[in-house]
């Protein structure tokens, strides 16, 4: 009983097996730096990516002089393109006729898509990141 008691004290005391434990935390620590960094990638390239939505879209509106219309089809073949959603907005434009939604010619049009998303990769665990880009133009329409 008493051989049986000092061998389990020498098995716990052992080290032996330390090495095997700290080679499997070394691995799950690299892991996650690689996820976090492919995270930080993704979330670079959807930031690209809607910063190139806003400037086509500050460009139809600024050649149309109106955020209707040929605006909304632009708006549906980028979503198309892209393959994302972001949320359309156009916060501080003034308006020539708000019933059709044009812009007089020189007047500054303000365009702002807010996309939502999530870190991906980290199982259960959900962190919601939001994305903006703001871009702004001139109209290049007279409306009489």
């Amino acid at each position: 009983m008493r051989m049986r008691m000092r061998k389990k004290r020498n098995i716990l005391k052992s080290r032996r097996a330390e090495s095997y434990i700290d080679v499997v935390v070394g691995i799950f620590a690299a892991l996650m730096v690689v996820v976090t960094a492919l995270n930080v990638f993704s979330l670079l390239k959807d930031k690209q990516d809607l910063d190139y939505y806003a400037k086509e879209m500050i460009e139809v509106c600024c050649s149309y002089g109106k955020t209707c219309d040929e605006v909304q089809d632009r708006d549906e073949a980028l979503q198309a393109e892209l393959g994302f959603n972001p949320e359309l907005s156009f916060a501080g434009t003034e308006y020539f006729n708000t019933n059709n939604r044009t812009v007089q010619y020189g007047e500054t049009i303000v365009v702002t898509l807010t996309y939502r998303t999530y870190l991906k990769g980290f199982g259960a665990i959900r962190i919601p990141v939001t994305l903006t880009a703001r871009h702004s133009g001139l109209s290049r329409q007279y409306w009489k």
